[in-house]
């Protein structure tokens, strides 16, 4: 029934699309379109939002780098279609080839190791996103567990992975390759326990995600939070990551 051929045809090379059937597709854009036009745009958002509503998904998304030419002109026809802000993010980058093991390290368990179980880890990633500094989420759990499988593939068990201290559960990270690259890193998902918070660990753990990414390939690592996660942004400047570009991602929802 689905086949992201069709979405990534309609928008062509300049955006890649992220597979979070049969839920969601989100739209990013990785380059500038120096040929842009209005018109031309507004007929790609409508056969897109044709394609999402034919195969039923809940949500389709764009997200938007402010810094192109093009920005202003793209809200436009966003909010045409009814299209909402959801969030105004922050995007970071930062080299791995420094990144050395950690002197202080958590323990840390993996679905595909077996010490984790997949409810385990649901439960856990749960409560990492209940009060969270980010927007709330409008999927369930089992609808973002399952957008890791899709998104991700042959191989995801290996990529969710929980922190303890001392036997006690203390967060999760996502650390996985981005498809279709070879040497990108980035974390689907990172957060503490809303007990573990405020204690100073987050730049620690964040860093042990960053090695695991080296570890897994990863020559450099790109990594996003909302602009009023400003505890998220200092973990990232703890870790010398520098801001790269300022989104929004816009949404709209099916019945």
């Amino acid at each position: 029934m689905y086949n992201l051929t069709t979405v990534q045809n309609i928008f062509g090379p300049s955006k890649k699309v992220l597979n979070g059937l049969p839920n969601a597709v989100t739209i990013e854009e990785t380059e500038e379109d120096l040929l842009y036009d209005p018109q031309n745009y507004k007929e790609k958002i409508k056969r897109f939002v044709e394609v999402c509503s034919n195969w039923n998904i809940k949500r389709a998304s764009i997200l938007l780098d402010k810094s192109f030419n093009s920005y202003s002109l793209s809200v436009k026809v966003l909010r045409e279609f009814d299209f909402q802000l959801y969030a105004a993010k922050i995007e970071v980058f930062r080299k791995l080839s420094d990144i050395v093991t950690p002197e202080k390290r958590y323990d840390f368990r993996s679905i595909d190791e077996g010490a984790l179980s997949e409810e385990e880890f649901k439960s856990l990633w749960e409560r990492c996103m209940s009060d969270s500094d980010n927007q709330s989420s409008i999927l369930h759990i089992n609808e973002h567990f399952y957008a890791i499988q899709a998104e991700l593939g042959e191989g995801w068990e290996k990529s969710c992975i929980a922190f303890y201290d001392k036997e006690q559960p203390i967060g999760i990270s996502i650390p996985h390759i981005e498809p279709g690259t070879k040497e990108e890193g980035r974390l689907f998902y990172f957060g503490l326990l809303p007990e573990e918070r405020g204690k100073g660990i987050s730049a620690q753990i964040h860093l042990q995600s960053l090695h695991r990414l080296k570890q897994m390939g990863a020559t450099y690592y790109i990594g996003s939070t909302h602009m009023t996660n400003n505890k998220m942004q200092k973990v990232f400047r703890k870790n010398r990551c520098s801001i790269r570009a300022e989104t929004e991602l816009y949404c709209k929802s099916f019945k």
